[in-house]
C-alpha cells in the first residue's frame, strides 16, 4: 500500500492537536518548511475534518492521517475529508471493516498480542504500538514484532524526545510524535527541521 511506505520512508509523524482553526495551515506549512512529509491530526479536534480537508488541497504531497478514531461515524468523517490513514487507541473490527472497504490504511494501536492477532486475521498490513515509551522494553517489542512479522509496527504517540530511542529499536519503522511546539509555526519549523536531520541520520 502506497500509503504504508510513504510513512514508513518518511519515519517521522508529527501529531497535531490545534488549539485554534487558523493556526492548521500554518502549523502545515511549517512542517514542510522543516523536511516533514507526514502529519497525524486528532479528532478529539472539532475542526480536524476541515484541517484535513483544507490541508489536503493545499499540501497535495503531505500525508495527513485521522488519530484518535474511536467509532465508525467518525472513522467515515475522516475519510470524507480526505485522511490518508486512520488510527484508533485499540483495535476496532469495525474501523477495520470501513478502512478495508474504503482503501484507506488503518493503523490500530495495540498493547497486547491479542489485539495483533485480530489484526492479522483482519487481513492488515500495520499496526501501532501504543504509547511504547511507558510500557515498552526491547526484549518486548522484539517479542510482539517477531510473533507478527509479516505486520510493519509504528510506535505511536511517541514524545519527540524519545524518537532517537524508539527507531533505534529495527523492528519499529516509523514514530507518531508528540510535544511539538504547535502554538509558534517558527518553532514547529525549527523543531521539525531538528527532527528530520536525526531520522536522516538513523
Amino acid at each position: 500500500m502506497e500509503t504504508l511506505s510513504r510513512l514508513t520512508e518518511a519515519r517521522l509523524i508529527p501529531l497535531l492537536r490545534p488549539t485554534k482553526p487558523e493556526l492548521t495551515l500554518p502549523l502545515l506549512a511549517a512542517l514542510c518548511s522543516g523536511g516533514v512529509c507526514a502529519a497525524e491530526f486528532s479528532m478529539s479536534v472539532p475542526f480536524t475534518p476541515d484541517a484535513i480537508r483544507s490541508g489536503s488541497r493545499l499540501f497535495p504531497d503531505l500525508i495527513l492521517g485521522a488519530g484518535d478514531v474511536t467509532d465508525v461515524d467518525a472513522a467515515r468523517t475522516a475519510i470524507r475529508s480526505g485522511a490518508h490513514y486512520l488510527s484508533s487507541p485499540g483495535y476496532s473490527p469495525a474501523i477495520a471493516a470501513l478502512c478495508q472497504e474504503q482503501e484507506v490504511l488503518y493503523l490500530p494501536q495495540c498493547i497486547s498480542p491479542s489485539e495483533l492477532l485480530e489484526v492479522k486475521q483482519s487481513k492488515l498490513p500495520a499496526f501501532g504500538l501504543f504509547a511504547p515509551h511507558l510500557w515498552g522494553s526491547e526484549r518486548l517489542i522484539a517479542e510482539l514484532s517477531s510473533a507478527f512479522p509479516d505486520l510493519v509496527a509504528i510506535a505511536c504517540r511517541v514524545p519527540h524526545t524519545d524518537l532517537e530511542l524508539m527507531l533505534q529499536f529495527s523492528q519499529i519503522s516509523a514514530c507518531t510524535v508528540t510535544g511539538l511546539p504547535i502554538e509558534s509555526p517558527q518553532e514547529l519549523a525549527v523543531a521539525c527541521e531538528a527532527l528530520s536531520r536525526l531520522t536522516a541520520q538513523l
